[in-house]
């Protein structure tokens, strides 16, 4: 190794860390197509790394920003496999039943009411947080669509009606809680929320 030239050193460092198994553990069949970039990004690097020796004067300066943006390239794609990863999880655990019909927002309570009652816990919140985005439609404060997040709604309240966005952020993270989090449920807690939702409907004649 030329002991003058730090380019070197550093290519020997990196060709080192790209030969460990951690780094082929994605390769074979099966993969989806943000290992293969993974894989493609590596590669990349590992031939970028391979070139003839950079005179020098320029070693520090262009192994410093080689460095950087394979580390960016890399946060980058880490970050979209963990959106991808979390949207899958929501996927499959969607607030709606494919191909379910919206129904009243009563109908929704008396679900949560049943489940409840039979101790299905989880299921109640699911059917009381329906129930509340159903009324709050129906009040023209969302629009439901089963794309939007919780925050997406979030803003709607805020800025159509923003005395009901602290009972939404309520249900919400209760709802959220049990349904993506498997959180226990505190069943005294949904009682009381089942109530209050009750209330709202009985005063607005909506029940």
């Amino acid at each position: 190794m030329n002991s003058t030239n730090p380019w070197a050193a550093d290519k020997e460092h990196l060709q080192e860390i790209l030969q460990r198994d951690e780094f082929h553990s994605l390769q074979g069949e099966g993969q989806n197509w943000l290992e293969k970039v993974i894989d493609s990004l590596l590669d990349w690097l590992s031939r970028l790394f391979s070139w003839s020796d950079i005179p020098a004067g320029a070693a520090t300066t262009t192994s410093t920003m080689v460095l950087l943006v394979g580390g960016l390239l890399l946060f980058v794609v880490i970050f979209r496999l963990f959106r991808r990863m979390m949207w899958e999880q929501k996927r499959t655990a969607s607030l709606f039943v494919h191909g379910e019909n919206i129904r009243a927002q009563a109908d929704y309570l008396r679900e949560a009411e049943a489940c409840a009652a039979r101790g299905e816990w989880r299921e109640s919140e699911r059917f009381l947080f329906v129930a509340l985005l159903v009324y709050m439609q129906k009040q023209s404060w969302i629009r439901m669509e089963q794309w939007k997040t919780n925050w997406e709604y979030a803003a709607e309240i805020a800025a159509n009606h923003p005395e009901a966005e602290g009972l939404f952020r309520r249900f919400a993270q209760a709802f959220e809680q049990a349904w993506y989090g498997q959180v226990a449920v505190d069943p005294a807690d949904l009682q009381e929320r089942i109530r209050e939702l009750a209330r709202i409907l009985d005063r607005e004649g909506q029940a």
